[in-house]
């Protein structure tokens, strides 16, 4: 994001890497881990001084390389659960500012759907100042489109929480989050009630788009049935990370009933 759809606003914390495969858990972990060992060799084969490590990642596999070289250290990571892509990746290439500093580059990146609904997730979900910052600049530039939203419901899909705890999200407090871990990472000075209004903005137009179709979708979902076709996503049925919120709805209605009617009320109310 900071280095293909923007000029290097602020800091970031890490690398994001996508495996796009889609394959059997077993087969893309060992994949995985072959790859993030390749990249850690390219690392310290290609810049002196440099000293790749493997660390543990989520869902228990390696995911992990951190790197470091003198006194920078940076994370590259990808996720064993959210594999796979809901539309085609592009070649993109890197922003003016970022060429200017570091110098060209091109690689395949994933697209500004995949990209800015996985953003979307994030801001309602660990709603971090940085992710509100991000979604800031996402307003101020290509806004929240009709398509970008289908994608973020996907997205919301792929999800542990029940769809209506990131529908209407208890607004977590961010003052600390703020002064320790965002402060003095952006380029310009962003305030903690910037970042407030843009994520009440976020909330009501996520609201107001709860349409028919929308909410179609979104109970479907919740009954263990899917209707991707209610949001022209059907490509999306095949994802990882579907299939596994799947499997464990169907397991709350199994295990208990009462919880998942409770949560579908909680979703019925939002969509009305």
């Amino acid at each position: 994001m900071n280095l293909f759809y923007r000029d290097l606003p602020r800091l970031s914390v890490d690398i994001d890497l996508t495996y796009l495969p889609i394959k059997e858990r077993t087969e893309s972990v060992a994949e995985i881990n072959e790859a993030m060992d390749c990249i850690a060799d390219a690392i310290e084969d290609s810049i002196k001084g440099a000293r790749a490590q493997r660390i543990l990642g989520g869902g228990g596999g390696a995911t992990r390389v951190l790197a470091r070289l003198d006194d920078v250290e940076i994370k590259i990571e990808t996720s064993p659960v959210t594999r796979g892509v809901v539309h085609d990746p592009e070649v993109r290439p890197v922003s003016e500012e970022v060429a200017d500093a570091f110098g060209y580059a091109e690689m395949q990146v994933v697209s500004f759907e995949d990209l800015f609904g996985g953003k979307l997730h994030a801001a309602v979900d660990r709603q971090h100042p940085r992710d509100h910052y991000d979604v800031k600049l996402l307003y101020e530039n290509e806004g929240l489109t009709d398509e970008l939203f289908r994608t973020f419901l996907i997205y919301v899909a792929c999800s542990a929480r029940p769809a209506h705890e990131l529908l209407n999200p208890s607004q977590i407090d961010l003052n600390q989050p703020y002064s320790r871990e965002f402060e003095g990472m952006t380029k310009t000075s962003v305030s903690l009630d910037e970042l407030l209004a843009t994520r009440k903005k976020l909330i009501t137009d996520i609201q107001s788009r709860l349409d028919r179709n929308a909410g179609r979708f979104l109970l479907s979902l919740h009954d263990g049935t899917p209707d991707f076709g209610a949001i022209d996503r059907t490509r999306a049925a095949d994802l990882p990370a579907v299939r596994w919120k799947l499997l464990n709805l169907k397991r709350l209605i199994r295990d208990n009933p009462k919880k998942h009617a409770e949560q579908k009320g909680q979703l019925e109310r939002l969509l009305r």
